[in-house]
């Protein structure tokens, strides 16, 4: 282990939130095998192992999974009395990563010496050589690479195969907003679901190799609950020897279940492991809609889903619906209504349904869309009703705006978080929120398009052309398909 550099890993949000947060265990476990390391959150700023400030440390690495955890990134800096415009920084170096990175990264190049666009596995290796004398010019001829003032473009880069994944828990922290130790067994979703970030912006699907799998399981203590963290969980392809071999931990929690009845044994399995909640994402009750999205369900097959989980004496189902999204019309509320009934009339136990807010991400199918407006939004939740017993949690349109923000703007939103913290200015003084929400033709002149995902835009916009049409999109062929670009 080097002794030199100190490193400490930054999660901008709670120390319970980042404690069941892989990303921090990904870099935690790279880092640590080098480096002195430790972990600071937004509730503890400072070392959680060690009580050192965040000045002790040569590098803070920024761990950034959500957009509007930007502002707190430029809380931490302030709070901590860190220099936050990296002009005037000379240390500690800054080094920004994360899904909500790789896909916006720009709010946050006032404050960071090098930003990193892709998975920590692959590019870290490139990092760790040369902390001992950084220099952020030193990566301009990286790919992935952003760095202030030098390179404004780069390439998502991404691991073509998971048995290099460092991606399970490398510590354990009781008080874990999910307490289990995690592994992630999937990444990106073949489905495709033409709203969904978390699958475009991680294709192509990608399978944990089962011996990759049961080597992690050896290094996790089995008196703990386990949770298998991916967009598709129950699709990987030994799923049944997974579940086989995660028998000698107390349950197994799923992050993530396909509405299909052919996962029955799986879900049987998890059953018997002492699990008593699924969480399942119908979006809408309308297969018209859903037709729309490319998640091509049928409201017969959602019901047989409910019976059969019933049937295994599930206790609890939550349940996922989106609101105000393209295409979305009178009638597709009225049957997310009926199939809301229904499953009250097919599923014993208790019931949570959450309907989101539809926030256009970029480098999907419908990043250039403009957000439903608070009108029309109104208008749509009046419609919404939902049968006695079922607990309800409606998304707060202020939230999807500032997400919308977050997830659109540019360095001018970066200055404007900060300027608000050092004069109490409002943000919204120096942005134009109209624009950024409802302008499809100022979208695309936006500084998240010099992100290259790796998904060619001709083939985002043919998937919006489909879903105008209702024309379905295969699921993923890794390797046998060429068509969306990322193979």
């Amino acid at each position: 282990m080097h002794s030199r550099q100190k490193c400490l890993i930054v999660f901008p949000e709670e120390l319970r939130n980042a404690a069941s947060n892989l990303a921090v265990h990904t870099l935690y476990r790279i880092l640590s095998e080098s480096y002195f390391t430790d972990i600071c959150t937004v509730d503890n700023l400072t070392g959680i192992r060690t009580g050192m400030k965040l000045q002790d440390f040569d590098f803070l690495f920024f761990s950034i999974d959500y957009e509007p955890n930007y502002y707190n990134v430029v809380k931490i800096l302030c709070e901590t009395g860190i220099e936050p415009l990296t002009r005037r920084r000379s240390r500690p170096f800054l080094i920004a990563g994360g899904a909500a990175v790789s896909s916006n990264p720009y709010p946050l190049l006032p404050f960071f010496n090098l930003i990193c666009i892709g998975e920590a596995e692959k590019i870290m290796p490139e990092i760790l050589p040369k902390l001992e004398d950084f220099e952020a010019d030193a990566f301009g001829d990286k790919e992935w690479a952003l760095i202030p003032d030098r390179k404004h473009s780069a390439t998502r880069v991404f691991l073509k195969d998971l048995k290099y994944s460092e991606s399970y828990s490398a510590f354990y922290y009781p008080q874990s907003t999910f307490k289990m130790n995690l592994i992630e067994v999937s990444r990106s979703c073949p489905t495709k679901c033409r709203f969904c970030l978390l699958s475009y912006n991680h294709l192509p699907p990608r399978w944990l190799p089962l011996e990759k799998f049961e080597s992690a399981t050896d290094e996790l203590p089995k008196d703990t609950n386990l949770g298998l963290v991916g967009g598709s969980v129950l699709d990987h392809p030994h799923i049944t020897e997974i579940l086989e071999m995660a028998r000698k931990f107390k349950t197994v929690n799923p992050s993530s279940v396909k509405i299909s009845t052919k996962v029955f044994n799986a879900l049987k399995a998890i059953k018997e492991s002492g699990l008593e909640s699924l969480t399942i994402a119908p979006e809408t009750g309308s297969e018209r809609l859903r037709k729309c999205l490319n998640k091509n369900i049928k409201n017969s097959e959602i019901l047989q889903f409910l019976k059969m989980i019933d049937e295994l004496e599930y206790r609890n189902l939550k349940l996922y619906f989106m609101i105000g999204l393209p295409f979305e019309n009178e009638q597709d509320v009225e049957e997310t209504n009926h199939i809301l009934q229904q499953a009250k009339e097919l599923f014993k136990g208790q019931i949570e349904v959450t309907f989101s807010i539809f926030v256009p991400k970029p480098h999907t199918p419908f990043q250039y869309l403009p957000l439903v407006t608070k009108a029309e939004l109104k208008e749509k939740l009046r419609r919404i009703k939902v049968p006695p017993g079922i607990k309800i949690d409606l998304g707060s349109y202020k939230g999807a705006v500032k997400q919308l923000l977050y997830a659109r703007a540019g360095e001018e939103l970066g200055y404007a978080i900060l300027d608000e913290f050092l004069t109490s200015t409002p943000i919204q003084k120096s942005i134009d929120l109209n624009k950024i929400c409802f302008d499809q033709r100022f979208v695309r002149t936006l500084p998240f398009n010099f992100i290259n995902s790796g998904v060619k835009k001709s083939f985002l916009e043919t998937e919006l052309a489909k879903a105008q049409k209702r024309i379905a999109t295969p699921q993923c062929n890794p390797g046998a398909c060429r068509t969306c670009g990322i193979c």
